[in-house]
């Protein structure tokens, strides 16, 4: 069982190493191996024609994977064996910002991490040696707000606390694009308050914060904790972001380069998985039975059924993901408003599935 614990080359070197794959393999456009859907993204495929069979060992990072529903699923239902997957857990990993760092320092071959924290990665280091392969879940950021205080609308968090586990994470920066849509000021509107998980209970119990932005499962686990009366204000499951990844897959250039058919074998593990779940969420909730402190098998199947799932967003879908993304962040100052948001999504992603791909009428 596995450890449980922009600018620089553009992706066309990539389809230079992968294109060779398919030739050897007898795919691209001849006998029909694979089949793309442009509507649903649907891979039908004979697993076969982007890999060489051979076992491969591959160290990830994943802030929390021990407690995240598709680890659980590729893991345990042998999506990971099936494509002779030993994927090696990073320890220590806190944050999607350790996971890319651990990356970028090659402590290991490919990491997990927010889309957003991806983007300030690469902005503070245009030759950041990684490319993002897929998407791997919806985002399930939740704006909580005390229930006494009638906050009835985002502009009502003007002069308010809110609570949030670091100044860095993604949970605060898709709230800022929020108030920022909502003609706030996200670093002077709301006074952002950072406390760790164990002290958000008794700041909201004590009246310190006023609001807490997290995502499941604590937001889950707090939303439903009554003692708190925390009502929910906006999220990201419904609506304008429900259909779009929070989460991607990056990989080194390096794994690209020598190892392609290992990236690739790790792509469709999780996104099969990704795909196996929205029609077994009561048989994954028992793997995650007893793996998120607090939340028995029953709460974590309540709490799925309150999600998005099965969203892995692969190819041109990804890069249309990540380039709205961009738009997002130039709202914040964080990229320039003259940037080609949809050429900046191509050079820092990779389409390692599609390429030379037959696709469905």
């Amino acid at each position: 069982m596995a450890d449980e614990n922009t600018h620089t080359r553009p992706p066309r070197m990539l389809r230079r190493m992968v294109l060779p794959l398919l030739a050897a393999a007898g795919c691209a456009l001849a006998g029909g191996e694979w089949v793309v859907s442009r509507q649903q993204a649907r891979i039908v495929r004979r697993d076969d024609a982007l890999l060489d069979g051979e076992p491969h060992d591959m160290t990830l990072s994943w802030a929390f994977a021990q407690a995240s529903i598709l680890y659980n699923i590729a893991l345990r239902q042998d999506f990971l064996l099936q494509y002779h997957l030993n994927v090696q857990l990073r320890p220590g990993v806190m944050s999607g910002r350790d996971a890319i760092a651990d990356l970028q320092a090659g402590r290991s071959m490919a990491a997990v991490a927010p889309v957003l924290s991806w983007l300030q990665a690469y902005q503070a280091n245009p030759d950041l040696p990684v490319r993002l392969v897929m998407g791997l879940q919806a985002g399930t950021f939740r704006l909580l707000v005390r229930k006494r205080l009638r906050i009835a609308k985002i502009e009502d968090l003007a002069g308010r606390r809110i609570a949030v586990l670091n100044a860095d994470m993604a949970d605060r920066l898709f709230f800022s694009v929020i108030l920022r849509r909502k003609g706030l000021n996200p670093d002077t509107a709301p006074n952002w308050v950072i406390l760790p998980p164990d002290q958000i209970d008794d700041a909201v119990m004590a009246g310190t914060v006023d609001a807490v932005a997290l995502h499941d499962p604590l937001a889950w686990q707090l939303m439903g904790n009554p003692a708190l009366e925390l009502v929910e204000l906006v999220n990201s499951i419904n609506g304008l972001y429900a259909r779009r990844t929070n989460l991607a897959l990056g990989v080194s250039i390096n794994l690209l380069e020598q190892t392609p058919a290992a990236a690739v074998a790790l792509v469709l593990a999780l996104y099969n998985a990704a795909r196996w779940l929205p029609g077994h969420m009561a048989e994954a909730a028992t793997l995650l039975d007893g793996r998120i402190a607090g939340m028995p098998q029953e709460s974590v199947l309540q709490m799925m059924r309150h999600e998005v799932l099965g969203i892995s967003p692969v190819g041109n879908e990804l890069k249309v993901q990540i380039a709205r993304y961009v738009d997002e962040l130039k709202l914040l100052g964080q990229f320039p408003d003259s940037l080609d948001s949809a050429g900046y999504a191509r050079h820092i992603s990779a389409d390692i599935l599609h390429h030379g791909l037959t696709a469905a009428p």
